[in-house]
Order: C-alpha cells, then sequence, then structure tokens
C-alpha cells in the first residue's frame, strides 16, 4: 500500500493540532506538571493522547494549505490547555494558601521543607495539606476527569477557530478570587479556635500576672494547633471534594 505526500501530510497535521491543547494542559496541571514527573513521560504520554484524538480534527485543517493564521490557532490552543489546567492548579492552592495562614497562627510557620515539585520552602502544615488534595484528586479519579474533559473539549472547540474569548479568562480570575475566600474558610477553625486560646492567655495575664505566659504560651498554641488540625481534617476533606467540583463545573464551562 503507497502514501502520496498529501496522505502522510494529513495524517501527521491529524497528530500535530492536538498537541499545543495537550501541552498546555500538561504544563499547568497539577501532578502532571510537577519537576518528578519525568519528561520523557509526559512527552509519551502526550504522543499518545494525540492518537487517539486525532481521528476527531477535521481532514481541512491539513498543513498542506498552511496558512499565517494558524500561528494564532496555535497559541489559542496552548492557551486554553493553560487554562484548563491553571483551573485545578487553583483548586490546589486554596489548600497551600490555608495551610500558610494556619502554620502562622499555630507557630508552626518556622518549619518549612523544600517542596519537591515547585522547589519553593513551604511550610510543613501545607506541604501536609497539598499532600492530601493530591491524594484525594487522584482518589476521586480527578485527573481522569480532567483528560476527559480535554478529549470531550476537541469534539466540542475543535482546533481551526479562537475559542479563547476575554470572558473566559475573565471567568478564570475571578476564580482566583474564589480561591483566597476559600483558602480564608480551610484556615477558619483554627483562627477561631486560636483566638479563644489568646483570649485566655490575655485573661490570665492580667488574673495572675506573675504567671510567665510566653513560655506557657507557645507551646500550648503549638499543641492546640495540632489537635484544630486533626479534629478539623473530616471537614477538609469535604472542602476538597466540593472545591474540585467547582473546578471541574469551569473547566465545563469554558468548553461551552
Amino acid at each position: 500500500m503507497q502514501f502520496s505526500h498529501e496522505t502522510i501530510i494529513l495524517y501527521l497535521s491529524q497528530l500535530w493540532w492536538p498537541i499545543p491543547r495537550i501541552s498546555g494542559l500538561f504544563l499547568a496541571m497539577p501532578v502532571v506538571s510537577s519537576a518528578l514527573m519525568p519528561m520523557r513521560v509526559r512527552v509519551i504520554f502526550a504522543l499518545g493522547l494525540a492518537l487517539l484524538i486525532a481521528p476527531v480534527i477535521p481532514t481541512s485543517m491539513t498543513l498542506l494549505n498552511f496558512q499565517p493564521v494558524y500561528v494564532l490557532f496555535v497559541a489559542d490552543e496552548i492557551l486554553l490547555g493553560l487554562l484548563m489546567g491553571f483551573v485545578v492548579q487553583l483548586v490546589f492552592q486554596v489548600f497551600i494558601l490555608g495551610g500558610q495562614v494556619i502554620a502562622m497562627q499555630t507557630g508552626l510557620g518556622f518549619a518549612t521543607m523544600v517542596d519537591p515539585a515547585s522547589k519553593a520552602s513551604v511550610p510543613l502544615i501545607s506541604q501536609f495539606y497539598l499532600m492530601l488534595v493530591t491524594l484525594t484528586f487522584l482518589a476521586l479519579n480527578g485527573h481522569l476527569a480532567l483528560l476527559d474533559a480535554l478529549l470531550s473539549s476537541f469534539k466540542l472547540l475543535s482546533p481551526g477557530q479562537m475559542h479563547v474569548e476575554l470572558s473566559s479568562i475573565g471567568a478564570v480570575l475571578n476564580f482566583s478570587g474564589w480561591m483566597f475566600k476559600e483558602a480564608v474558610l480551610v484556615a477558619l477553625p483554627a483562627i477561631s479556635a486560636l483566638l479563644i486560646v489568646s483570649v485566655s492567655f490575655g485573661v490570665m495575664t492580667r488574673v495572675a500576672p506573675q504567671l510567665n505566659i510566653f513560655s506557657l504560651g507557645f507551646p500550648m498554641t503549638l499543641l492546640m494547633g495540632m489537635v484544630i488540625i486533626s479534629i478539623s481534617l473530616p471537614g477538609v476533606a469535604a472542602q476538597i471534594a466540593d472545591s474540585l467540583e467547582q473546578g471541574m463545573l469551569l473547566i465545563k464551562g469554558l468548553l461551552h
């Protein structure tokens, strides 16, 4: 069986067009974008997804009839993938920020470690919440739901048009505001409980000034912080599931 050069270019074009959107998603998607994920694995995974999506790409997008506007289409595809992955990244940042607030309130902010994924120093509480949200994301098959949304996007938004609008970017920016609100809600139980502890120590200072509150208050604050974190974990798990659902709803909104 012989293939003409037009047929070969057509097949290569159908393989090429899914790659920009997939690459954009992998650049921003949690877990996959981590430095712990080898680049070779990401490339092989992207090529495998492109092979699955290639039959959906219209034959009119062949590179045999290359036009300068195709450069804009590629940039649009990359941006669409970045927005999809960035939304899920914002969900993860909710609990990282919440952990940082809790660490500062409990006095555990000095306990930091280098995050192997981002190469940045983060409090241990934030790292703990990051591990929790990552495992919950995988346990709820969030990675499969995100890949399903990616595959569906090629049926709904086929390459060859400008899909990313200012309204889509505005929706993601508004979602970043939601991220800060949810981070405060994650840390709110710890903030409220530690405020009561601080008020209690203030009353003790007024009643018994001879007590050394500084030497007593710091270890008590650390202990109460650990107790509050352990008590609030069931609520945090439910909040993780709800936040991931909100993120997936926004991604579906970007594709319609």
